[in-house]
């Protein structure tokens, strides 16, 4: 009987142990002896699946395929550490949908959100109540700076605003009109994304003239009536340039109902399936791709750290790449290639 009794207290003790190691919902296995145990055992392996496994979840701003890479990532990051993952993005660009959602979230619980902020301001008061919960936040995409959130994790967009006029100037030849779009006038990302733009070409391109900049709303109808408008207004506009995910695609659609390829050119951001074709036509000139697939593997990885006591970075620049007719087809494997490379030599 004591060998039996001593024998149990060592096995509880052992399992304590190993559960301790255990990491961001890492796995372990237990063997039990014997053939009547096998189907408790078989029982216990699948209640024990899921346990210790955190629970995040992806807000994006909106439903919209610039997000599915940032998905992509979350996804196969999650299968590495561990973790379960959701999507839970609002079904139109209004803040208050985006409040609801976390404040749901707050209400179950989860382990971690990983949000791309709409409003700074709007949002602050949300995330503030998450971290008091002790849900772990960090900002992808969009920050939201005035909040208490963890880390911003995406482009540094007064600095991408700069790199794409950079490359509309040479698009353009230095000179010419130009009219931006841009998906939304209140957030963040996007105004500061527009201002590096803007003192670019003020700057180094002072023959180019900026006629007009439109709110889109991040819709493509939207965006195709404004870009019908402004080519009327301006009959002797030289090229668009788009700050937001669908202004680029939306231009597309009414240049080439124009037949207007070639004579109006397009500049934008964000390689959507949609600007990816367009691209491939010769349509769309460039892209400034946002490495939206490490944005969301690194909210995992981050959020990871987070639960597990460590300090981490307050802004992450996953940074950009231009995609043009020439690198089209080959940029997306070469981007998750070099992030989980990177990930790996940790």
């Amino acid at each position: 009987m004591m060998k039996k009794a001593w024998g149990s207290v060592w096995v509880s003790l052992l399992l304590v142990g190993i559960l301790g190691l255990m990491g961001c919902g890492q796995k372990t296995e237990t063997k039990k002896e014997g053939a009547d145990s096998k189907q408790s055992a078989k029982q216990e392996a699948k209640a024990d699946a899921g346990k210790g496994k955190k629970t995040f979840v992806m807000v994006p701003k909106v439903v919209m395929p610039y997000y599915e890479p940032c998905f992509e990532g979350f996804k196969d990051a999650a299968a590495k550490y561990g973790a379960e993952v959701e999507y839970l993005p609002p079904n139109e660009m209004k803040l208050p949908l985006q409040v609801k959602v976390i404040e749901d979230l707050i209400a179950r619980k989860v382990d971690g959100i990983a949000i791309s902020a709409l409003d700074d301001i709007g949002l602050k008061q949300v995330i503030n109540d998450a971290m008091a919960a002790g849900i772990k936040v960090v900002t992808f995409d969009a920050p939201a700076p005035s909040s208490n959130a963890l880390s911003y994790i995406g482009t540094i967009n007064e600095a991408a605003g700069a790199a794409a006029a950079e490359e509309m100037i040479k698009t353009m030849g230095g000179e010419g009109e130009l009219a931006i779009l841009q998906g939304g006038l209140v957030s963040s990302n996007l105004n500061q994304r527009f201002e590096g733009f803007k003192k670019t070409i003020e700057t180094k391109a002072p023959n180019i003239k900026i006629v007009a900049r439109e709110d889109t709303e991040g819709k493509i109808d939207t965006t195709v009536a404004k870009v019908e408008a402004l080519l009327q207004v301006h009959p002797n506009l030289k090229a668009f340039f788009g700050v937001s995910a669908t202004d680029a695609p939306g231009a597309a659609i009414v240049i080439e109902e124009q037949k207007k390829v070639g004579k109006i050119l397009i500049g934008g951001f964000d390689d959507t399936p949609d600007t990816l074709s367009a691209i491939r036509k010769g349509t769309v000139s460039f892209a400034l791709a946002q490495q939206t697939y490490k944005m969301g593997w690194l909210s995992v990885v981050k959020l990871c750290e987070a639960i597990e006591g460590k300090t981490i970075e307050k802004e992450i620049n996953t940074g950009l790449l231009v995609v043009t007719k020439e690198n089209v087809d080959s940029y997306m494997s070469e981007m998750k290639a070099n992030v989980e490379k990177s990930d790996a030599a940790k």
